[in-house]
C-alpha cells in the first residue's frame, strides 16, 4: 500500500480543501453552544475547520502530526496554540477542553483505539465530535465500482462499521453516543464522499488526485479506474451506475458523525 507523505500533501492540500458548510453543520449540531468554550481539533490538518470554529466562537487549538499540516494552520489561526503532536499520544493535561473534534482523521491513524481514549482523556463535559469515513458510507459510495481496491489498500479499521466505532467509543470512556450522516451538498470538501456527487470532477487529474483515498491506491489501479469512469461518464453509462447506488446514498450519507459525551 502507498504511504501518504503528508508533509508534501501539506504544499497542496488546500487546493481542493476547505471547510465544508455540510460537515459544519454537523459539528455545530453535535458541539452545542461556542461562548466561552474551548474546543481541540485533533489531526487538524491546515486548519480549515478550527478556522471555522474559532470564527463561530469556540477557543481553539489544534493538533497534527504532520509539521507540514501544523504550519499551514498556524498562519491560519493566528495566536491560537497549533502543536505538532500524534492522536494517540495528546500533550495535554487530562480535561483540558471543553469539546473536541476529528474530522476524517481516523483512517489515518493506525492506534486508532488508543486516539479516541485520548480525546476522552482531554475533554471536560464534551461532547467529542468525530466525521469519518465507514463501511456504510463506503457501500453507499459509486466510485466503488471502479475502483474496489479502495477497501483492500486502506488501513484495515478505515472503513469499520458504525456499530463497531460506537463500541470502542464507549471502551474509551464515552457513555453517551449520538450519530447522524453528513450529506454534501457542495464541492468545498475534497474528500471521495463528497465528489461522488460531482462526477465531472473526475475528469480534472488535479483536484481528484488530491485525496487520500487514491494517494493509497497503486498507480495501476487508479489510472484503470479512473479511465471507466470517464468512458463510461463519456458515453451516459455512468449515470446509471450512480442511479443504483442513490438508495443507499440516501440512506447512509457521505459520512458518519459520532457526538460522544464523557
Amino acid at each position: 500500500m502507498p504511504t501518504i507523505d503528508y508533509d508534501a500533501w501539506a504544499k497542496t492540500y488546500d487546493d481542493t480543501r476547505g471547510a465544508s458548510p455540510s460537515v459544519l453543520r454537523a459539528l455545530l449540531d453535535g458541539l452545542g453552544p461556542p461562548e466561552g468554550r474551548s474546543l481541540l481539533d485533533v489531526g487538524g490538518g491546515t486548519g480549515n475547520f478550527a478556522k471555522a470554529l474559532a470564527d463561530e466562537g469556540f477557543s481553539v487549538a489544534l493538533c497534527d502530526y504532520s509539521p507540514g499540516m501544523a504550519r499551514r494552520a498556524s498562519v491560519k489561526l493566528g495566536g491560537s496554540p497549533v502543536l505538532v503532536a500524534d492522536a494517540p499520544h495528546l500533550p495535554f493535561r487530562d480535561a483540558s477542553f471543553d469539546c473536541a473534534i476529528s474530522i476524517n482523521v481516523l483512517g489515518h491513524v493506525e492506534d486508532w483505539r488508543s486516539m479516541l481514549r485520548e480525546a476522552r482523556r482531554v475533554t471536560r463535559e464534551g461532547p467529542y465530535v468525530m466525521k469519518a469515513s465507514t463501511r456504510e458510507t463506503l457501500d453507499a459510495n459509486w466510485v466503488m465500482e471502479y475502483l474496489p481496491g479502495i477497501l483492500h489498500h486502506a488501513p484495515a479499521h478505515h472503513y469499520g462499521g458504525e456499530a463497531g466505532i460506537i463500541d470502542v467509543l464507549r471502551e474509551g470512556g464515552f457513555s453517551r453516543i449520538e450519530l447522524s450522516r453528513v450529506h454534501y451538498t457542495e464541492m468545498v470538501d475534497g474528500s471521495l464522499q463528497a465528489l461522488k456527487h460531482f462526477p465531472e470532477v473526475f475528469l480534472d487529474d488535479e483536484r481528484i488526485l488530491n485525496t487520500a483515498t487514491l494517494k493509497r491506491l497503486p498507480a495501476t489501479e487508479q489510472n484503470a479506474g479512473i479511465a471507466a469512469i470517464r468512458r463510461d461518464y463519456e458515453s451516459g453509462r455512468l449515470r446509471e451506475v450512480i442511479a443504483r447506488y442513490e438508495p443507499l446514498g440516501r440512506k447512509y450519507g457521505d459520512g458518519s458523525v459520532f457526538a460522544a459525551w464523557p
